[in-house]
């Protein structure tokens, strides 16, 4: 809970910055990682750095994805509204309930959609949900969370898909078998290795 009463939950391996009171005009977090935020009204803007953008709002709920070591940004919102600003081109993109903006941080290039929030904002209520997403993405949500390492065996293994939605806090066993038989892809686990093969 920030001192403005705006309530954050943090995902694994992230990081927040923020003052122990926001002062000036403006109130200013910097995020790495991925965080979910309620923020409380206020007529000073809130404003979400990471990932090589900026979200502002006045008093709503969201969800922004910017890990470093990914290659999109993702800003999707639950409730109210807010304004994502990208860094190195000044772009503004307004987004409505029900909306998210993702940015490509290769290319600089942003695709808006309507989606199910409920798929990205499960974490915050320890739930992994994967709405036919491909083996890379699944396979890195799990790495930061059981803090293990991913081999593949080949390239095609990367590109098989799967929908489904688990408890976090369960076996990384039991998410590796429920995954194998609904995919058809085999995980083998060396220590903090996890192999996928076909």
């Amino acid at each position: 809970i920030l001192s403005d009463g705006s309530r954050v939950w943090l995902n694994s391996d992230t990081r927040l910055r923020y003052p122990v009171s926001f002062i000036g005009e403006k109130r200013e977090v910097y995020l790495e990682g991925e965080a979910y935020f309620e923020v409380s009204r206020s007529d000073k803007p809130f404003e979400v750095h990471g990932g090589g953008q900026s979200v502002c709002v006045l008093g709503t709920s969201f969800n922004v994805m910017a890990y470093g070591d990914e290659p999109k940004v993702q800003t999707t919102l639950v409730s109210g509204s807010v304004r994502v600003v990208l860094d190195q081109s000044d772009k503004t993109v307004l987004l409505t309930p029900g909306h998210q903006v993702e940015m490509d941080k290769n290319s600089g290039k942003i695709t808006m959609r309507e989606v199910n929030v409920e798929n990205y904002i499960g974490w915050k209520d320890k739930l992994f949900m994967f709405d036919e997403e491909d083996m890379v993405t699944i396979m890195n949500k799990l790495a930061r969370w059981y803090d293990v390492d991913i081999f593949y065996s080949n390239e095609k293994v990367k590109t098989y898909h799967f929908t489904g939605h688990m408890e976090k806090y369960e076996n990384i066993e039991t998410i590796l078998n429920a995954i194998s038989k609904m995919v058809g892809v085999r995980f083998t686990i060396k220590e903090k290795t996890i192999i996928v093969t076909e």
